[in-house]
């Protein structure tokens, strides 16, 4: 092990790829820089690749670290006009679950762009990163269909707005210990993205909140807010106020606020609330002005309050929902399998 930490990057250039992986992870157990900071520039892609994830590990231990120089650095060209509608990134609705879609471009220098997929979460940060290369054409073709499509709900950005919403997560890659792999360590230093803060501040209740936040049932009615549900736990916890309060809808009701009481968390409503806030962005940008503003009340009240909520509760009730309509299928099921076949049957022609 002592002789690993005494190795040259030369020597370390030298070695296969197995062997420079064990001394790279020898200094990041010793918690020093030098050697993966000297090889991080090496010619050999497989060594200065080792070299930056180890960098990236030191980073997370806590040790500052230089930042590597940009892969084709020389290649990449400025970040596209905000006036360039053409070149906007997407971003997805923001699911239940936090997650979000990006897919983007990047020019670069001589002609051509890159083109990225990513998905990022609000609990583990970067999940999904991949890039590639294409040509403006096609990218703007594809922008044009995802306009057309009226079926799908984006939000149109910079890539400004992209790299900010990437260096969130990234912040959050660190927190959850989700890996970020050299390859995509890579992608994200070709864009300039950077760690920063991901826990933004909801603006401060406003006098009419309370009120509008009194309707917020209705926000699961949009089609984005319909697919968001309790986690699978609270699902399989509820199985008991299903049976209980079955075709007993008040007492739906009080079941279904006592969970939201139990499962929203201070941490939780701050969680909802940035969910609702991004929404509430989505929803302006796709005409919805009154469902806008009542998401953003109900981000605010959901931030800085403690009060009940009929958004949560909204969200619990969507489980004796989904459990009716459950139920109804099963016996549609049963009632079909009793019938006669001949029943069954489409009738002849006469």
């Amino acid at each position: 092990m002592s002789d690993f930490l005494s190795m040259t990057a030369a020597q370390v250039e030298a070695l296969p790829e197995e062997q420079a992986a064990e001394v790279l992870a020898a200094w990041v157990k010793a918690r020093q820089t030098t050697l993966p900071e000297a090889l991080m520039q090496s010619a050999s892609k497989p060594h200065a690749k080792l070299a930056k994830k180890a960098l990236y590990q030191l980073k997370s231990s806590g040790l500052s670290v230089a930042e590597p120089k940009p892969a084709g650095a020389e290649t990449a060209a400025p970040l596209p006009s905000r006036d360039d509608e053409a070149m906007m990134g997407t971003m997805s609705p923001v699911l239940g679950t936090g997650d979000r879609a990006l897919f983007f471009a990047r020019p670069l220098r001589g002609g051509g762009i890159e083109i990225y997929q990513a998905i990022i979460s609000d609990e583990f940060g970067i999940v999904q990163f991949d890039r590639a290369q294409t040509n403006r054409a096609t990218y703007r073709n594809r922008i044009k269909e995802l306009r057309a499509q009226r079926d799908i709900s984006l939000i149109y950005v910079p890539l400004e707005r992209i790299v900010e919403a990437l260096g969130r997560a990234m912040t959050l890659n660190d927190r959850s210990r989700t890996n970020i792999p050299a390859e995509m360590a890579d992608g994200l230093t070709r864009l300039g993205v950077v760690p920063l803060d991901p826990d933004w501040a909801i603006e401060a209740l406003r006098p009419d909140d309370a009120t509008l936040a009194a309707g917020a049932a209705a926000l699961h009615d949009e089609p984005e807010l319909k697919q968001w549900m309790p986690p699978e736990h609270e699902l399989t916890a509820m199985s008991g106020d299903v049976a209980e309060a079955k075709d007993d809808k008040a007492k739906q009701l009080e079941k279904a606020a006592a969970a939201a009481a139990r499962f929203f968390t201070p941490a939780l409503r701050t969680t909802y609330a940035r969910r609702l806030w991004l929404t509430a962005e989505l929803f302006d940008a796709t005409g919805r002005a009154e469902a806008a503003t009542r998401c953003r009340a109900t981000a605010r009240h959901l931030a800085h309050t403690t009060d009940a909520s009929a958004f949560t509760t909204g969200l619990f009730m969507k489980v004796f929902e989904l459990a009716a309509k459950s139920a109804t299928a099963d016996k549609l099921k049963a009632l079909l399998g009793a019938m006669p076949a001949e029943r069954l049957a489409a009738p002849e022609p006469k």
